[in-house]
């Protein structure tokens, strides 16, 4: 009996080391991430901007414990004779975003300021979200090798939450005003930028929402406990460092009561119209999940005020009656294709490891 515990737990030392390996490098994006959106902040409170500032160092520390976790991920694949795409992926998203720290230095020796959508971010973001997405499938898939039938608790936060983040990130890039500096205009049309919020917004949430339920097994809590890891990363990047912004935490807080309820219809109502009827919550919920920044969206495209770091509380809630008519619609239409598409991914995630 001990040799044969033995022998299996020599043949799941690999799988072990792979699973460790992703966490690492989705801890690392999780860090990078955060930077960047504390980065956004301080812009808009018009911080003193330079590439040596607190938000570029926990960015690019983030980043190099993602590569860390990459080449743990290749050494266990290599031990194992058997490199995954999700190992191939997350190493080339892990470069990207090594790249981007040269390319961002020399941007801001040349340019000074740099917009949001600026070269240096989008290659930036693009290593985020390749390199995160690559380590969810990778520890998805590894891990339920393990002799484990779903993921634990803390293993589906720590997969999923960079991936939300980091695709929020991809979203805000392509529809906040922020990329017009004084030598380039990078900006979306205004209301473009409104299109690619009210539909991206709802299909990434929901789609996280819907593939964290499944990878737990559809068990009660893993939505609820991620929405309130988004929202708590969301408190301290883009609310606390800005004090006119601190009484509205507790309604920022409150977009956690619809997700905790997409948790318990798909945790509690056995039926296939569960995951569309969540989806439609999580849908919803965006308008509350991505505030402040979207904020500057929609008035951008509804009046054209400047939204100043005070001011912002004032705008959207002087807006949100009117946005949330228009949206709520698209909004639970989009939440519905985001969780088709989260079961989607679950699913592939479930056949992968049956093979």
């Amino acid at each position: 009996m001990n040799y044969q515990r033995g022998l299996l737990d020599v043949m799941h030392e690999p799988a072990r080391r792979l699973v460790a390996g992703y966490v690492i490098s989705s801890l690392g994006i999780l860090v990078a991430i955060s930077g960047g959106t504390w980065d956004v902040t301080n812009h808009l409170l018009n911080k003193p901007e330079t590439f040596f500032s607190p938000p570029h160092a926990a960015l690019y520390s983030g980043a190099g414990t993602a590569l860390a976790g990459a080449i743990s991920v290749i050494s266990a694949s290599r031990a194992a004779k058997r490199t995954s795409w999700p190992a191939k992926l997350v190493l080339a998203g892990v470069s990207l975003l090594l790249a981007a720290g040269p390319i961002d230095f020399a941007w801001h020796s040349a340019f000074g300021l740099d917009g949001l959508l600026s070269p240096p971010h989008s290659v930036l973001v693009s290593g985020m979200v390749a390199s995160s997405v690559a380590a969810a499938i990778g520890i998805s898939t590894a891990y339920p090798r393990l002799d484990r039938k779903a993921l634990s608790l803390s293993l589906v936060l720590v997969a999923l939450l960079p991936v939300w983040i980091s695709a929020a990130g991809a979203i805000h890039m392509f529809s906040l005003p922020f990329s017009k500096t004084g030598f380039f205009d990078f900006n979306p049309e205004p209301r473009a930028g409104a299109i690619v919020a009210t539909l991206g917004f709802p299909i990434i949430t929901a789609a996280i929402v819907v593939a964290a339920s499944a990878l737990f097994g559809r068990r009660p809590g893993a939505v609820t406990v991620l929405g309130a890891a988004f929202i708590f990363v969301g408190t301290l990047t883009s609310i606390l460092p800005n004090d006119a912004l601190w009484s509205t935490i507790p309604f920022y807080v409150s977009a956690l009561i619809p997700l905790a309820c997409a948790d318990v219809v798909m945790s509690r109502w056995n039926s296939p119209y569960s995951i569309l009827v969540a989806g439609a919550i999580a849908g919803l919920a965006f308008v509350v999940l991505y505030y402040p920044l979207i904020t500057h969206t929609y008035e951008e495209a509804m009046q054209n005020r400047t939204v100043w770091a005070s001011l912002t509380a004032l705008i959207y809630f002087d807006i949100l009656g009117t946005v949330f008519p228009l949206v709520s619609v698209p909004a639970a239409s989009m939440g519905i294709v985001g969780a088709l598409v989260g079961q989607k991914m679950a699913q592939r995630a479930e056949l992968a490891v049956l093979k």
